[in-house]
């Protein structure tokens, strides 16, 4: 609009001069009904709507959360957040651990998250290297580790660890609980050494809570006891079994 107000200001000008020259005037004459319709175009031409934009940026948002959430998947972790999608299901039960359950076949895994949201890993069990999965959450973080066992080409999973510490039991556990709570809570009866690692062990759950006795020296650690474990420690993984 700017410059069509010069466009039309530099016209007039040049016409209040006057000239003799029928040629002059007519250019002049020309200029200024041009200058005019382009004013007239850009008043016609509408301004973009507020709303639209605002709706448009709205569109633009939901298409990132949904991008985000469902990773690219037509599964069920696609929907929406709700207790239905497996990644916003952070419980933690006997034999299941959000939708991930023991003895469910490594298909059925695949076809509640989505290949996307499994990354397969190499874990060693006994000096030899197996594959395991883990299973990402929201924003792609680890949740989950799932092992499995195999007979042929089927398998099934067989070991699932916990390791976001938003997973929770009905009662309030996990990581970073400790070792107090864990025992008011759960039915521990024996803590052990295992794997690399020490656990408080509920076999009514099926559920071992891998403990933090990192400050704790080693010969110290292989006299603890069920009663001996310090109150104060804190639950670092729980592994479903």
């Amino acid at each position: 609009m700017r410059k069509t107000l010069l466009a039309l200001g530099t016209c007039l000008f040049i016409a209040s001069c006057g000239t003799d020259n029928a040629t002059t005037t007519t250019t002049q004459e020309d200029s200024i009904a041009a200058a005019a319709e382009e004013a007239k175009e850009e008043e016609l031409t509408p301004e973009p709507d507020a709303t639209e934009t605002e709706t448009m940026d709205d569109n633009a948002m939901e298409a990132v959360i949904a991008e985000d959430v469902s990773a690219g998947t037509s599964t069920s972790a696609s929907k929406a957040p709700s207790a239905e999608n497996p990644l916003f299901n952070l419980s933690i039960q006997k034999g299941q651990a959000g939708a991930v359950k023991i003895g469910m076949t490594i298909e059925e895994l695949q076809k509640q998250y989505g290949y996307n949201k499994l990354k397969e890993v190499e874990l060693q069990q006994e000096g030899t290297a197996v594959k395991a999965y883990e299973v990402l959450g929201e924003r792609n973080r680890t949740d989950m580790r799932v092992e499995q066992q195999c007979k042929g080409t089927a398998c099934k999973v067989w070991r699932i660890t916990v390791l976001n510490p938003a997973f929770k039991t009905q009662s309030g556990i996990g990581i970073g609980s400790t070792y107090k709570d864990l025992k008011a809570a759960m039915n521990i009866k024996s803590v052990a050494q295992g794997e690399g690692n020490f656990v408080a062990i509920s076999e009514d759950s099926k559920m071992s809570f891998v403990l933090d006795v990192s400050s704790m020296p080693a010969p110290e650690v292989s006299k603890l006891k069920l009663n001996t474990v310090p109150g104060d420690t804190k639950v670092t993984s729980v592994m479903l079994f």
